[in-house]
């Protein structure tokens, strides 16, 4: 094992960082599944303020775990050139700059154990073999009794696809609903073949396990959709929501109609998140965003709801570009939206009698 020290990098509040590249391989048998790409710890890290780098550990693939954290870093398949392939290290590298505690959700999920799971060996001249290998790692994971949840970072949004269609095809008895946050439908012709602006077509036209009925986007916005897909989702049995209707509406209320028609007799739900969904000013380090996007918060408060629900049972984060990103805006919104979600997933796995994860009682002493 390699070890290097980044000193005052710019994913956060300049915090010294160690970095670990790895080489060595944990035994396990899944498919074309490499150890992650690299490690940080958080070198400061106050006796009483965990830091986030220091908790999200990489896994054994023996150790009790509540949730696994996979990366598949693929690009290739962009409409547009972009460089969503970094983002998966872009995410390690931000989490020396977050804590396990939210005052604002007041969870902290230290007491939830998350690995890193590794990455998905992506060949670079071939995106079709990349979407098979991403299809046969995830059907994999899944099929392990002991990973009661996966979370997967992209990568473009092509590698959603394969990962829903992994998830159902380690579940085939289940029926599976699906969120997708976006500011795009995704559901152009597969002319060109799968790419990132595919995914749900491909998800609708996979089998009878997920169904039009139960698909709600939230956030399509902008002057970048076409009438005919929003037309062929709608005549599908799908549901949008749109950036102005979160912002009118308001993203409780939102949320609670997208569970309601998503959850709809179903077994399991998928939660796709695009991190373009939100207000260009917070994502210059995607292709696609736009001013018309939702406020951040709302995408968090959407999150920390949806981890909440038994019902969701997998969620990818994608089309994060780290080479656009202007001082990691983009890249720490998305981390904290997943904390967010793994805020709400503390709460339904370890919140019994009101607990979120630390002693409430005032302390007094110097």
């Amino acid at each position: 094992m390699v070890c290097l020290t980044i000193v005052g990098h710019h994913f956060g509040h300049n915090h010294l960082g160690e970095l670990l590249l790895t080489s060595q391989s944990p035994v396990h048998d899944i498919p074309h599944l490499l150890p992650p790409h690299l490690q940080v710890n958080a070198r400061f890290e106050d006796r009483h303020e965990p830091r986030v780098a220091n908790w999200l550990r990489r896994w054994d693939f023996s150790s009790p775990l509540d949730v696994g954290v996979v990366a598949a870093g693929l690009s290739q398949t962009s409409i547009l050139p972009t460089n969503c392939f970094a983002a998966p290290d872009a995410f390690r590298l931000s989490l020396p700059g977050f804590t396990t505690y939210s005052p604002d959700l007041d969870v902290d999920i230290h007491d939830l154990t998350v690995r890193d799971l590794g990455d998905i060996a992506i060949p670079v001249m071939e995106p079709q073999t990349a979407l098979g290998r991403i299809e046969d790692a995830m059907t994999a994971l899944w099929q392990r009794d002991d990973l009661p949840f996966i979370i997967l970072v992209g990568g473009d949004h092509a590698v959603t696809a394969p990962s829903a269609r992994a998830y159902c095809r380690a579940h085939p008895d289940q029926r599976v609903g699906l969120i997708h946050f976006d500011a795009h439908n995704d559901v152009r012709v597969l002319d060109h073949g799968p790419t990132n602006g595919t995914p749900i077509r491909q998800l609708l036209q996979f089998g009878n396990q997920i169904s039009g009925r139960n698909l709600v986007q939230v956030g399509i916005s902008g002057f970048m959709n076409a009438s005919y897909y929003k037309r062929w989702v709608e005549g599908h049995g799908g549901t949008i929501f749109t950036g102005r209707q979160v912002r009118r509406t308001g993203m409780d209320r939102i949320v609670e109609q997208t569970r309601a028609i998503a959850g709809a007799d179903v077994d399991a739900i998928y939660v796709t998140v695009d991190v373009d969904v939100m207000e260009a000013a917070y994502t210059p380090g995607t292709g696609a965003a736009t001013a018309e996007g939702i406020h951040p918060t709302d995408l968090f408060d959407a999150l920390f709801a949806l981890g909440q629900d038994p019902k969701v049972k997998a969620i990818d984060f994608v089309e994060h570009d780290p080479f656009r990103d202007v001082s990691a805006i983009t890249g720490r919104a998305m981390t904290t939206a997943m904390l967010s979600f793994l805020a709400g997933y503390f709460l339904r796995t370890k919140g019994a009698d009101g607990w979120r994860g630390y002693d409430p009682t005032p302390i007094t002493e110097d």
